[in-house]
């Protein structure tokens, strides 16, 4: 389309000429292959929990259908304070929390907040792509920090300090990570820490995937520093509790930064799904052994594949969070999105290409362990035999 001939403002050109998601875009095309086997999808295979559908279903009965606060139900904010007490060591109260339609809508909601035109937002590569596709809207420049493979998708401090500019704004951490399942110990946390207050940088933590930990411990940077109101952390109910249809995240800092973020939120959405606020409401107040066996059901998987790739010598390093693996798909010597592609029409099977995370996966894919054990050792073989007949 010539948006020249629309008459567009010069903003409008940014959303318009942007690329599809290179997840999205091999996920449509396995949409339209019969038989597929989906190991590219980042949204858990469990059904959402039958005390959380009740009571969404309820919700509706009893007509709890109507607009809410936009930050969300009081009774849901106060449920909230006291989860990210308890699970992630943040003390916070209810006029510094804001709901959001999803994660992603939360955190665009902080970027809307804090970036003006010409920011630089400091982003993980590899990393989720929708970061740098929020970003030409808001006038702001992506700048990526590489989290080497060889390093076991641990971020580089050293060049991550060397990229900060006067024009950089934001710096972005997501542990457990999307696409890589690395975990940042407490030092690297520090260190990130303390490199954004020496610079007077914002930070945020996208913590979607708090709750799915596969070994070891995790730590929440803002439960680091307490008293920093330039941190700011994102969270959902997509992951843990299996609700990524319901779309509910949120948004937890000052209740400045909120403030101004709620505003953001008003004008574009006024305010999530009653009916998922209410659900979200039993989701933390109900039983959550039904997150210990998904969690479980994720280590189990992560073993298997782990395995399966060890011995195809496709193995880069085991993730301890989350619940994707990546690949080393190098010795077949194709780009890693045509290799994706191929894989999908010719043995049927779906991954995501490392392309779509940043340069740093440029020759891995990201499997999925978000599907059946049968499922994964028979799409992952397939996937093996696959780069090694190319070799």
């Amino acid at each position: 389309m010539n948006l020249a001939r629309l008459a567009l403002p010069p903003r409008a050109h940014g959303p318009a000429e942007m690329a599809h998601s290179g997840i999205r875009e091999i996920a449509n095309e396995a949409l339209r292959t019969p038989g597929a086997l989906r190991l590219d999808v980042g949204q858990p295979d469990f059904p959402t929990p039958q005390h959380v559908k009740d009571a969404g279903k309820r919700a509706i009965d009893e007509n709890k259908t109507f607009y809410t606060h936009t930050q969300g139900l009081m009774s849901l904010r106060e449920k909230l304070v006291a989860k990210l007490a308890r699970v992630n060591g943040i003390k916070s109260s209810p006029e510094a929390i804001a709901c959001a339609p999803g994660g992603v809508g939360a955190i665009a909601a902080m970027f809307a907040a804090v970036l003006e035109q010409g920011d630089e937002v400091l982003l993980p590569d590899p990393g989720w792509p929708n970061y740098r596709m929020m970003l030409p809207w808001l006038g702001a420049r992506p700048v990526f920090y590489p989290c080497p493979p060889a390093a076991g998708f641990q971020p580089d401090l050293d060049r991550l300090a060397a990229l900060i500019t006067p024009r950089t704004k934001v710096l972005v951490v997501n542990s457990p990570n999307n696409p890589t399942g690395a975990v940042y110990p407490v030092a690297t946390i520090t260190a990130m820490i303390e490199l954004a207050q020496r610079h007077n940088l914002w930070l945020l933590s996208d913590e979607c995937y708090d709750q799915i930990l596969l070994d070891g411990s995790w730590t929440s940077p803002a439960s680091l520093a307490p008293d920093d109101a330039r941190i700011a952390t994102v969270f959902t109910f997509s992951k843990t509790y299996s609700m990524t249809g319901w779309r509910l995240g949120y948004l937890a800092g000052s209740a400045e930064l909120v403030d101004t973020a709620t505003k953001v939120l008003e004008s574009n959405s006024s305010c999530v799904s009653t009916i998922s606020q209410v659900a979200a409401e039993a989701a933390l107040e109900g039983p959550q052994d039904c997150v210990g066996e998904m969690v479980g059901a994720y280590r189990r998987r992560r073993d298997l594949v782990a395995g399966i790739l060890q011995d195809a010598e496709l193995f880069i390093a085991k993730p301890t969070g989350a619940f994707y693996i990546m690949a080393d798909v190098s010795p077949a010597g194709l780009p890693s999105r045509d290799l994706a592609f191929a894989l999908l029409r010719e043995r049927g099977v779906s991954v995501a290409p490392g392309t779509a995370f940043g340069q740093a996966a440029g020759e891995a894919v990201r499997i999925s362990l978000a599907s059946s054990d049968s499922d994964l050792r028979e799409g992952v073989g397939r996937l093996a035999e696959f780069v090694h007949r190319r070799t």
